[in-house]
């Protein structure tokens, strides 16, 4: 068998400890590539090989998961679509007129970017994206945080890959906790980001307001 590449074997770690750990943690079954390339036509962004990869392992998850990425629900590609199409009509509207983000020099200045690529929600209008469109043309494809209702643009991770191989290694060395009521004690796993572990209110894994 064939060595899979690493974001995938980082996705399926995850989703064995989720299995055995996080049973209320449910994915769809695989993307229809038809799918990807419908957002990519509507977009006129490519969804980057690996999130392809994990799409067409598991389309995202069901609406009533508890949240694979720290209580934020991996998207399904039709919800992908859905969140960048209403965030960048926002943008083109004016929407965030005379709002001012707070953006490390690694990001776009911007409220919010097209170039953005919603890949995980937190179902109350905050998003990890993957960044296809960044200052630097070599930082295509890194994460950061996208916060509706606060200033903060965050990076997350140089990668997808890196980030799930970081969350996977901390999944199995304990470092999050799943309760079937509380859900993960570390929102949206930032205690394995680069940047977002000062918006969490001690080891409660909670947004500071």
């Amino acid at each position: 068998m064939p060595d899979l590449p690493p974001l995938i074997d980082s996705f399926i770690r995850i989703r064995a400890w989720m299995a055995t750990h996080a049973p209320g943690v449910t994915l769809r079954p695989p993307a229809d590539p038809a799918a990807l390339a419908n957002f990519t036509a509507k977009s006129g962004l490519t969804l980057p090989d690996g999130l392809q990869g994990i799409l067409l392992t598991a389309d995202g998850e069901t609406r009533k998961s508890a949240g694979l990425i720290g209580n934020w629900r991996l998207l399904p590609v039709s919800e992908i679509q859905a969140a960048w199409g209403l965030l960048t009509r926002l943008a083109e509207k004016g929407a965030y007129a005379g709002l001012v983000p707070e953006t490390p020099p690694y990001l776009r200045e911007a409220w919010w970017h097209p170039g953005w690529i919603p890949v995980a929600g937190s179902d109350t209008g905050d998003f990890l994206c993957l960044d296809c469109d960044p200052p630097e043309p070599e930082r295509a494809g890194q994460v950061l945080l996208f916060l509706a209702d606060r200033p903060e643009r965050l990076l997350i991770a140089a990668s997808l890959r890196t980030w799930f191989d970081r969350i996977a290694r901390d999944l199995e060395a304990g470092v999050y906790v799943y309760d079937e009521v509380a859900g993960f004690d570390g929102e949206a796993f930032l205690w394995s980001a680069l940047q977002g572990k000062h918006l969490l209110d001690g080891r409660e894994g909670k947004l500071i307001a």
